[in-house]
């Protein structure tokens, strides 16, 4: 059995011992929704890559332009109340939509060179009834032309009752992907969709969710968030490039055909599986002061993206901000959706919500040096968000356009001729407070990035719904195997009191007695924190600085030379590169003053050559600031 299928049995065990009865009870039907209304945001960027254009927009409560590279174009459209839409309740949650439908006044026109798909009276019905939560939209006539996936949702029970359906990945359908000659794109996502439809109250409560209880985290209970892949949509969870934009950024223009030094935004879907036994805090920034540590508690979502070059290099060369999570679903349990995920239950979120891309004004993306990572507390006071300290969201902050505090990459990094032979791997993984494995928090997959006109798109590399290509921990650990070190190869765990590290290392025999050494350090949790003595507790806590490594040495015997010494760092801006010298036994990168230290999630390259067969000693991880100098064993020149 391979190690996604185990761990998709494992938690499909557990899931059933932890639901009251230990099997699911069939799904009940009778239940429906009416009216209500549904949000369309639609991302200009991804459209304008695939030549679509809004030719029309009618009917709409409510409508914002577009504008390329700024803002989603949005609008609300209102259901009439004589159409319904039957739902689908399992172990008192929402199992998936049947017959039926919910037709929306109004709608958008698209257009495409002759196409023309015309939205307007439109209807949301599930896209295969009775298999889950995906819907489609289709037009008067009955044509699907979009899906939507990765649904969030929750049910209010006041009056009138409420099914709230939100975060919903918005992608091409066959119907518009045939339609523009370019069948390849189907299920390519350009938007987000959101609705709402009126409950009966009695149903509501049906589907309301049950009540769990767990207890907090606390020392002798251990707290396991596992990051997974997911299809509790009929998608699986993937990688998508919402836009491609020429700097400077936000303003330029699309990336075009022949453009090489573009900037690609990478997302994905993310799911997550409560395999722990605590309950975990999943509130929303700025929601208030809740158990069990008196704040907002939530976890962060970071991604990476690094490429593997033909001769074997590893270099990042994607680095996003943070997301703030904000809700739970609990999904495949009985536990009701909301701010705690509850032991046995599963979470996901689409990519649309971690790009940020609701289109209504949320804002959930902010920097990663706001939050310290080895404790996983947010230091709100002073951020991005709030930076009078008040503990409420300041008007106009956080990212005001499609590309702040995304993670955005160099076209030229995935074109010829960086791109020939090389392999890429995108790396996600949450920072979740208490969680007793970070590792597993983490998971990488394969990638294959590529551009057809002005469109870039990403392949997942051999992905297939039985044996998945998603892979637990971080990509540092494909580079080098720690269960598989030998005499050229190690890859070693650096702990401190202020976080975690990976030192993993090569040395490859060039001949003639010339070796090169090579070093990927990744930053896993570590920082060099130092708070404002005024904002030095929860829920109000200020960081004044936080520094990640910016030393890194290995012992050369006297007499041996150091040749084609180099570094890379995830920035790619030579400007602040480490810089190198020789010397006391020893080849040492420094990180220039105050700046580019190597920050947490984050991965360096360093290399030399020495004409020295390897052998096993300490080298040395240090920061400015902090009187200890780590050391961990690697290979490194032999004497």
């Amino acid at each position: 059995m391979t190690a996604a299928r185990w761990l998709a049995f494992a938690f499909a065990s557990a899931c059933c011992v932890f639901a009251a009865g230990g099997v699911h009870a069939a799904a009940r039907a009778g239940v429906y929704a009416s009216a209500g209304s549904a949000d369309v945001a639609l991302n200009p960027d991804a459209l304008a890559a695939i030549g679509v254009r809004i030719e029309a927009v009618e009917r709409a409560s409510r409508h914002a332009d577009g504008k390329a590279g700024v803002a989603q174009e949005t609008a609300t459209f209102e259901a009439g109340g004589e159409d319904r839409l039957e739902l689908r309740v399992r172990d008192s949650g929402l199992a998936g939509f049947g017959p039926g439908a919910l037709r929306f006044a109004g709608g958008f026109v698209f257009a495409s060179g002759e196409a023309r798909i015309d939205l307007r009276g439109f209807t949301v019905r599930a896209r295969s009834p009775g298999e889950g939560t995906d819907v489609a939209l289709a037009d008067a006539g009955g044509t699907a032309w979009l899906v939507a996936d990765h649904a969030h949702y929750d049910v209010t029970t006041h009056v009138p009752a409420e099914l709230s359906v939100r975060q919903m990945d918005l992608r091409l359908a066959p119907a518009f992907a045939a339609a523009l000659g370019r069948r390849d794109l189907a299920g390519r996502v350009i938007g987000t969709l959101a609705f709402r439809a009126v409950l009966d109250a009695r149903d509501a409560k049906a589907l309301a969710g049950g009540r769990c209880e767990a207890p907090w985290p606390a020392p002798g209970r251990r707290t396991n968030i596992q990051l997974s892949y997911s299809n509790l949509s009929g998608f699986w969870d993937s990688i998508y490039v919402p836009r491609c934009g020429l700097p400077p950024l936000p303003g330029a223009g699309a990336c075009t055909a022949e453009s090489t030094n573009g900037k690609v935004v990478m997302s994905a879907d993310a799911s997550l599986r409560n395999v722990g036994e605590t309950a975990v805090a999943w509130y929303a920034h700025f929601s208030g002061e809740h158990p069990p540590y008196g704040n907002d508690q939530h976890p962060f979502l970071v991604w990476n993206l690094y490429r593997v070059d033909r001769d074997g290099r590893i270099r990042q060369i994607g680095v996003s901000a943070a997301k703030h999570a904000f809700f739970s679903i609990n999904e495949r349990c009985r536990c009701a959706g909301g701010n705690v995920f509850w032991p046995g239950c599963e979470d996901i979120y689409s990519a649309s919500s971690n790009d940020n891309g609701s289109g209504n004004g949320e804002q959930n993306l902010a920097p990663r040096a706001e939050i310290v990572p080895f404790t996983g507390q947010w230091a709100r006071c002073g951020s991005a968000w709030d930076r009078d300290c008040d503990g409420r969201m300041d008007p106009g902050s956080g990212a005001q356009d499609l590309y702040r505090y995304r993670m955005l990459v160099d076209e030229s990094d995935l074109l010829p001729p960086l791109a020939t032979g090389a392999r890429y791997f995108f790396e996600y993984w949450y920072v979740v407070r208490d969680d007793a494995d970070v590792y597993d928090t983490m998971g990488h997959r394969e990638i294959r990035p590529r551009k057809t006109g002005a469109a870039w798109q990403v392949d997942l590399v051999d992905a297939g719904a039985d044996d998945h290509d998603f892979f637990l921990g971080p990509v540092v650990n494909r580079w080098v195997d720690p269960a598989h070190e030998d005499a050229t190869r190690t890859n070693r765990e650096l702990q401190t009191p202020l976080g975690r590290a990976r030192v993993a290392a090569k040395a490859t025999d060039l001949g003639g007695g010339r070796w090169r050494y090579e070093y990927a350090v990744m930053n896993v949790d570590y920082a060099l924190v130092r708070f404002d003595p005024a904002h030095a507790r929860e829920p109000d806590l200020k960081l004044l600085e936080s520094r990640g490594f910016t030393t890194f040495s290995v012992p050369v015997p006297d007499g041996v030379a150091v040749e084609s010494a180099r570094s890379a760092d995830a920035d790619g801006d030579g400007d602040d590169a480490w810089r190198m010298r020789v010397a006391g036994g020893a080849v040492t990168w420094n990180a220039p003053a105050s700046r580019n230290s190597l920050a947490w999630g984050t991965l360096h390259h360093f290399e030399f050559v020495a004409r020295r067969a390897p052998a096993i000693a300490p080298v040395v991880v240090a920061t400015s600031g902090d009187p200890v100098r780590h050391a961990v064993d690697a290979v490194v020149p032999g004497r």
